[in-house]
């Protein structure tokens, strides 16, 4: 015979009920507790187990010293207790629940605040008393920030994105990793986001512990060089310009096997101090031919347009009609010109 049974019908990846199993579980661990439920996220019932009995419902007679139901005891009958609870977990006024979970086998009912008290009292007429959540305050770890922006083809070292993810996971290092690529295969690790590529990331970078560039090869390395230029260490592998464009092992970043074997993860997940980084100055202002730009004087020159054909104008996200005038810059005016929409009318620079 089981001593507390807490049944909840499905125990789902995510929400409430199932936060409240997790500290119950840590919490009560040295009593007698048994978690029932019908259906239930595997990675849920796994950490769950380390603490209480967990068991699976599907149709068997449970007998138990207390029965303590979530929500709802639709099993309520076949199971044989000294004493029948059911806990309330929501405002079932405000959310307008019916039919309300009303059993004559209840001994007691209890409200997880007194606003659900208070309201399901209100609703009900039944007497309830209020039992709040147990909690267990945690420290809560440092989640390591790491960024990435990158093809994830075999050279870029997408295989090796596994292979990091695994052992921060695997040394219980607590990590979000932002991919900004424009490849629609995803990851099966939890921690790594997918997202839509964009011209500048650079805040991003900013607000990062480390940028992360495991390729086979590169030849400059412009996301290496733009995070170091904004004080965000890096972790690369040993790629032959690393030293040249000034990585510095230890002191603004890590430098890592091709093979990804013996990974510094203590020491990636302890950080780095800050440190001072100036890029390798270039030399096109000496090869480049000598003149003042004309294509800035023609942002500054404006035209007035008259649209003679109707199109749909990406400026203005709409259709232009023919005889409407508006001012632009001769670049874009030249490139309106092209697609035959309009004609200059004068020009007022």
């Amino acid at each position: 015979m089981y001593k507390n049974v807490f049944y909840f019908g499905n125990i789902n990846a995510i929400g409430g009920i199932e936060t409240f199993f997790w500290h119950l579980a840590r919490k009560y661990k040295d009593w007698d507790i048994t978690i029932l439920y019908r259906t239930g996220d595997l990675q849920q019932i796994h950490r769950l187990e380390k603490f209480v009995r967990v068991v699976q419902y599907t149709g068997q007679k449970i007998v138990c010293e207390k029965a303590f139901f979530n929500y709802n005891a639709d099993i309520i009958d076949n199971v044989e207790a000294e004493e029948y609870n059911l806990i309330l977990h929501a405002d079932y006024k405000a959310q307008n629940i019916r039919p309300l979970p009303l059993y004559p086998k209840i001994n007691h009912y209890y409200a997880c605040s007194n606003l659900v008290r208070d309201t399901f009292e209100e609703i009900s007429g039944v007497k309830v008393e209020t039992l709040y959540n147990p909690f267990i305050p945690e420290k809560p770890q440092k989640v390591l920030k790491l960024i990435s922006a990158q093809r994830l083809t075999a050279e870029k070292g997408r295989d090796r994105i596994d292979v990091l993810a695994s052992a921060l996971s695997n040394a219980g290092v607590p990590f979000s990793w932002q991919i900004f690529t424009n490849s629609k295969l995803p990851f099966s690790h939890p921690s790594i986001t997918l997202c839509k590529p964009k011209l500048n990331i650079l805040n991003e970078v900013a607000e990062a512990d480390y940028l992360v560039q495991l390729s086979d090869t590169e030849g400059y390395s412009y996301s290496i060089v733009e995070a170091l230029s904004v004080g965000t260490p890096v972790i690369i592998t040993d790629i032959p310009v690393a030293k040249e464009i000034g990585v510095v092992h230890g002191k603004n970043g890590f430098i890592v096997p091709f093979d990804m074997s013996n990974l510094p993860i203590e020491e990636i997940a302890k950080g780095l101090p800050p440190f001072e980084y100036t890029p390798r100055e270039d030399r096109y202002g000496e090869i480049l031919a000598k003149g003042e730009s004309s294509y800035q004087k023609e942002l500054k020159e404006m035209v007035t347009v008259e649209c003679i054909n109707t199109y749909l104008d990406i400026e203005f996200n709409r259709m232009m009609n023919v005889g409407e005038r508006w001012q632009v810059n001769k670049v874009r005016a030249g490139k309106l010109l092209a697609v035959n929409g309009v004609k200059i009318v004068d020009d007022i620079s």
